[in-house]
């Protein structure tokens, strides 16, 4: 009798944190969105499909769905002070379960965004955007942030 007592208060222990345990949400920048090389006056386009997108790979809970929304810089600052414009049209973003570039679901980044996390609890976020140069734009590095807001809803 105490074997089954023991064996059954070991497994009852054993099973409480298994249920338990929920996978926390973590959002990772895996790389930035880059334009290359920018001329006064030609708008550059990086594409959330090309390997200039900036991407976000998330964990969370298995199957779970997520809000996305992003802020998004209205301009980049570049040497002393320096503004280039930035602009992101309705197909500048795209979800993936998978996180593979090529298996994503467009949308706009200027608006929120449900998506559902994968069977393991993954999925990828790319975005893009247009910089557009003044014709006396300045030369030099220019950089902004842009934020990412992930959510899992109930």
């Amino acid at each position: 009798m105490k074997r089954v007592s023991v064996a059954l208060i070991a497994a009852l222990l054993l099973g409480v944190p298994l249920l338990a345990q929920v996978r926390p949400l973590t959002v990772t920048g895996v790389r930035g969105l880059t334009f290359g090389a920018v001329l006064p006056a030609s708008p550059r386009h990086s594409a959330d499909r090309s390997a200039n997108s900036g991407q976000f790979d998330i964990r969370g809970p298995n199957r779970k769905q997520v809000l996305l929304s992003f802020v998004l810089p209205a301009a980049m600052i570049g040497p002393g002070g320096a503004l280039m414009p930035l602009s992101f049209g309705a197909g500048d973003a795209g979800y993936s379960q998978s996180q593979l570039i090529g298996s994503q679901v467009g949308f706009d980044p200027r608006q929120s965004f449900t998506a559902t996390l994968s069977n393991n609890g993954r999925g990828s976020v790319f975005v893009g955007g247009t910089a557009n140069p003044a014709t006396n734009q300045r030369a030099g590095a220019y950089t902004a942030t842009l934020t990412l807001n992930v959510t899992v809803l109930p």
